[in-house]
């Protein structure tokens, strides 16, 4: 009855919440014209929009503290920072606060991947991996805007492991990190609301009263229940995955507030704009940061509308610009490989490796089986109307919410290392401009098929290694992204992927699916014709075509007990060999995440608040 009574009263703040200023026909006209502009969108190749007319560099002044970057970690810091009255804050964020426009609405805020909220980056030509993709490039979607990649992503609340983070503590030295120590940071960002009683939830590891609203999606769906029966019959638990185990098949929690996203622009930023020593200063473009003869970080170069400004920090500089940026920022300020700079001209102020390690979910989405599922008879104008009451398919960026995550090659680790998602639906012209695919793959393999249960495969932990590096010494250059998905000798990664499918197959069979007689959809592909179809060979030549960015990444600005590990920021994210400057993001995570990394970047950003809060105010 508790969780009834909750749910309602929940349901009921909803409707009052919601503003008066939307309606079905304005929200409708959203929708269209943000579905025609992300197909017409002309993604950018470069960041040379930020170049300045005026190169004479301009003083803006002194703050304590200058966040570079207001993405998912950076939102919460600049919030948790101005809490304290003596500390100025100044924010650069390139891109803008997020309008109320299509973003707020989570089954189409993917049309931002093809946006000015997206950078637009792409992975160099890969050999490996997503090679059903134009020129063999994997499209790499990261935010740019206040609350960064939270603007756009799937919202998927998952912390991963408990076992990861004592993997962490042991790896640097430091048992703040491990599990125990960093729940009560996951718990205080939180506002956890049970809004699904069928769902299984461990109140004991959710917190109360954060900044952030957790909630699942209202109403359950039938798709739902067969998922989490079939996980039942192949012996799979059903658990909440952020509680004590990972591990097992469940319905997921999603970040939303009355059925909208919440970014974490929204959640931590926006509800204090009016604190008077808290500035967000956005379409602010960092170049460079400027070193002291003693190696401290005494200021920030950056461009904002046509001009260039010097800003000084007289306590810290926090880098949290991601793991494609604060990498990239790091070499152009000269930390990093020495050859590398050298080669570039750069000159070298601290030899680092940043960028050697980067480390990501390879993954393939879309999966797909007809089926006898009944199809929405909703019209648009009813799902808005859903919508506006906070419920219904509009308020989730998946349709279904079934979702589990699976040990499947590394049983020793503790880990999970695969990740299944069920949905609804196919890929339509937005996906394949999205994501880039060849005509021929998509045709083969989705043209035909309008409707179908899908699958999504990521693999959590692989050990496959890329690398972030400087195209050049321009700053307005993007980096050259190398993910190397797939590339490890004894091919364990794709065999993760391949034990993938095969349990998808499993669970098609299952007495729980068999009611809606489910049937793999597609044929053989043509770029793997010289295999025969379903054989092993043929499969792991379509997960290389198939293969896609889970975009997760980590590791490029790594933390580890000394520089001489590989590692670039110590265990409470100070850059090794200068002083006065951190980074602070999914960059210095040592190794993956065996899930989502949107969460884990939130308890970063409160865990590294409360050090830098004790170490100045105890100066008084």
């Amino acid at each position: 009855m508790t969780i009834v009574k909750n749910l309602i009263i929940f349901v009921s703040l909803i409707i009052k919440i919601v503003s008066s200023e939307d309606t079905v026909e304005s929200l409708e006209n959203v929708i269209n014209k943000a579905v025609q502009d992300s197909l017409n969108y002309v993604v950018p190749t470069d960041a040379r929009r930020y170049k300045p007319k005026n190169t004479t560099i301009k003083d803006y002044g002194s703050y304590d503290f200058v966040i570079i970057g207001g993405g998912t970690t950076g939102s919460v810091i600049a919030s948790r920072l101005s809490e304290e009255k003596n500390f100025t804050v100044l924010v650069l964020e390139a891109g803008e606060f997020a309008n109320d426009g299509v973003l707020k609405i989570p089954k189409y805020a993917f049309t931002g991947w093809r946006s000015d909220y997206n950078w637009g980056f792409k992975s160099i030509p890969q050999t490996t991996a997503c090679l059903g993709v134009v020129n063999n490039q994997c499209v790499y979607p990261r935010g740019r805007g206040v609350g960064g990649t939270t603007l756009m992503n799937g919202l998927i609340y998952d912390r991963g492991s408990p076992e990861i983070y004592n993997i962490y503590a042991r790896h640097v030295g430091d048992d703040s990190w491990s599990y125990d120590n960093i729940l009560k940071y996951f718990k205080k960002s939180e506002n956890f609301h049970w809004t699904n009683p069928k769902a299984p939830v461990d109140l004991d590891y959710h917190g109360k009263g954060g900044l952030l609203d957790v909630q699942q999606q209202v109403p359950d769906i039938r798709l739902n229940e067969l998922f989490l029966q079939a996980n039942r019959e192949l012996g799979i638990p059903i658990k909440d995955y952020n509680g004590r185990e990972h591990l097992g098949g469940t319905i997921v929690q999603i970040y939303t507030r009355n059925g909208r996203r919440l970014d974490a622009g929204t959640a931590f930023v926006k509800p204090f704009l009016n604190r008077r020593n808290l500035k967000v200063l956005t379409s602010s473009y960092v170049t460079k940061i400027v070193f002291n003869e003693r190696k401290v970080a005494e200021s920030v170069i950056f461009t904002n509308r046509g001009n260039i400004y010097r800003v000084k920090a007289s306590k810290e500089v926090i880098l949290s610009a991601g793991s494609v940026s604060s990498p990239q920022i790091l070499m152009l300020s000269g930390i990093g490989p020495r050859k590398h700079l050298k080669k570039l001209g750069i000159k070298v102020l601290e030899d680092l490796e940043v960028g050697t390690k980067f480390l990501d979910q390879p993954g393939t989405k879309n999966f797909m089986f007809t089926s006898t599922y009944p199809s929405s008879t909703q019209t648009l104008k009813q799902q808005i109307q859903d919508f506006l009451n906070g419920t219904g398919i509009l308020t989730s960026a998946t349709i279904s919410q079934g979702d589990s995550f699976l040990r499947m090659l590394y049983k020793n680790r503790g880990l999970s290392d695969l990740e299944v998602i069920c949905d609804l639906g196919s890929p339509g012209e937005l996906d394949v401009k999205t994501v880039g695919w060849k005509n021929e793959t998509y045709q083969e393999l989705w043209g035909k098929n309008k409707l179908a249960v899908s699958f999504s495969l990521r693999h959590l932990y692989p050990i496959s290694v890329g690398t972030i590096r400087l195209k050049s010494s321009d700053p307005y250059d993007y980096p050259l992204i190398d993910p190397n998905y797939l590339s490890d000798e004894k091919n364990e990664d794709i065999e993760v992927l391949y034990q993938g499918l095969q349990l998808v197959f499993r669970l098609a069979e299952t007495p729980a699916f068999r009611k809606i007689n489910m049937t793999y959809a597609s044929g053989p592909l043509s770029a793997c014709k010289e295999h025969p179809f379903k054989s092993k060979k043929y499969w792991y030549c379509f997960l290389r075509q198939v293969s896609l960015t889970a975009a997760h990444p980590v590791a490029t600005c790594s933390m580890g007990r000394s520089r001489h590990s590989g590692a670039v920021v110590d265990s409470e994210l100070r850059v090794f060999g200068v002083k006065g400057l951190r980074v602070a993001d999914a960059s210095v995570l040592p190794k993956l995440i065996d899930g989502h990394t949107a969460v884990p970047c939130i308890m970063i950003g409160e865990k590294i608040s409360d050090t830098i809060k004790k170490r100045y105010t105890r100066r008084g």
